[in-house]
């Protein structure tokens, strides 16, 4: 365990005995033959010893709750999540979708009959130095990772291909090759072969950044109007536009009824605008953003971008339908196009 997460988790159980009165206790990394990559935390409750495989995050965004959330779809064992702080808001969503947690302010969220704590408002003492995000994360690395993920073949494409795929500049892909073999996402086949490696682990990581790094940079305006259902009476592709988010989401599974709605294009949009009587608003549940990719990309006839993009996005709400509907293009679009690259 890296010192900067141990000192984490250690203060997280600190203020949490502090503040519960409960023993919590960091075990081995094994058990019973049973590997735990970040710690076995153990909660001794009246006669009850409660085993959590833990799982340590600098920061808890509504993407990371998202990505927990599916993950614990596939797992048996019980797990806590520690972080530096939980914000309230967070706290609440992590409640909602019965997510263990606790941080090192002294926040916790635990549910297991007969043991039952809920702390939120507390303000972190400790701040760990934050460590430097690395360029594969920042908003030109993210263009290129995405347009990996959705090409995992383009890895052996020459620099100026991917750059242009991804719409950077041509000096910055040398750099994140570079940065993608130091982190395990990419091994040198030979001379003059890569293949990517970890391909759903890179997932989880883009899906976490892009709506901090990349996705407000993207935003062009915001709409809203009085007819709901705007979006229904119209072909996208008229205004050179596809759909992202909830729309696309309720187009792939049939699954939401969509609260908000992304459009990614490039093109002028004042037409769409002043057809439908769309009013700007800042706060508007109708959003215009710009694509940022530069490969061709059909689902089937399908106006929606990359099942990738719709799942970020969906990820990136926290509100757990769009959460579940996420799922289902996971194991639609994405589980098998992971597994088999």
């Amino acid at each position: 365990m890296q010192n900067r997460i141990k000192k984490m988790v250690e203060e997280a159980l600190r203020v949490f005995e502090k503040t519960t009165g409960l023993e919590a206790y960091l075990q081995a990394e094994y058990l019973n033959n049973t590997k735990y990559p970040d710690g076995l935390v153990r909660i001794a409750h009246q006669d009850m010893q409660l085993h959590l495989a833990v799982e340590v995050k600098a920061r808890v965004t509504r993407a990371t709750v998202g990505i927990k959330q599916l993950d614990l779809f596939n797992r048996e064992e019980k797990t806590l999540l520690i972080t530096e702080y939980v914000t309230p808001p967070i706290a609440n969503l992590l409640k909602e979708l019965n997510i263990f947690f606790i941080d090192t302010a002294g926040n916790a969220y635990i549910n297991e009959p007969p043991l039952y704590v809920f702390i939120k408002g507390n303000k972190p003492q400790l701040t760990l130095r934050a460590e430097p995000r690395k360029r594969l994360f920042k908003p030109g690395g993210l263009r290129v990772v995405f347009a990996l993920l959705n090409n995992p073949e383009m890895i052996n494409k020459p620099y100026r291909d991917i750059a242009k795929a991804a719409d950077v500049a041509l000096g910055t892909i040398g750099w994140l090759i570079r940065d993608l073999k130091e982190m395990g996402f990419c091994i040198e086949i030979g001379k003059r072969n890569r293949k990517l490696m970890n391909l759903l682990n890179l997932l989880k990581r883009w899906v976490e950044a892009y709506p901090e790094q990349l996705r407000p940079k993207l935003i062009k305006e915001r709409f809203e109007t009085t007819n709901h259902n705007w979006w229904k009476e119209i072909n996208i592709k008229e205004y050179g536009a596809c759909w992202g988010g909830e729309v696309a989401a309720a187009n792939l599974t049939g699954y939401l009824k969509p609260a908000k709605v992304t459009i990614y294009t490039n093109e002028p949009f004042g037409k769409l605008v002043l057809k439908h009587k769309l009013i700007i608003a800042e706060q508007g549940n109708i959003e215009i953003l710009t694509p940022f990719w530069n490969f061709k990309y059909e689902l089937g006839g399908r106006d929606v971008v990359p099942p990738i993009l719709v799942y970020a996005d969906l990820m990136a709400t926290g509100d757990p339908r769009n959460i579940e509907a996420a799922g289902m293009i996971y194991e639609k679009y994405l589980d098998r196009f992971i597994r088999e690259n």
